[in-house]
């Protein structure tokens, strides 16, 4: 029971604080840049868009619950649903995992390749809104 109420107190906290984190930066640029009509995904936090080391753009949509991020390579791949067991941990999807290696930074790994890792280029708050990393 201790450990239930610990773990939803955490992850109250993670994603509470993400809110706060994407509420809180100051807006960069006009202009709606988000790919995602927001009241089709009542449930999106925020966009992050990265870039990795090998050239590629990513997509990664945040959704509440913080155990779930649906990622994209850019500009057309549909988006991979990967979850996490708990706040913190890998979020894992199918022949790819993704973790959080830093405060804007991600790596990726996927079956039969090296890791790939790739930095934050921006965010996209709730509202459209363009953030810096």
């Amino acid at each position: 029971m201790r450990l239930k109420q610990y773990r939803l107190s955490r992850l109250s906290l993670t994603v509470g604080g993400l809110m706060l984190s994407l509420m809180g930066c100051q807006q960069n640029g006009g202009g709606d840049e988000s790919r995602h009509d927001r009241n089709s995904i009542p449930t999106l936090v925020g966009e992050h868009l990265y870039a990795c080391e090998d050239g590629t753009q990513l997509d990664g949509d945040f959704l509440v619950d913080g155990l779930t991020l649906d990622l994209a390579i850019l500009p057309n791949q549909k988006p991979i649903r990967l979850t996490a067991p708990d706040t913190g941990l890998t979020y894992v999807g199918d022949k790819l995992n993704v973790s959080l290696t830093g405060v804007d930074t991600l790596k990726l790994v996927r079956a039969d390749q090296k890791p790939l890792i790739c930095r934050r280029t921006r965010t996209i708050s709730k509202q459209g809104r363009l953030h810096p990393p």
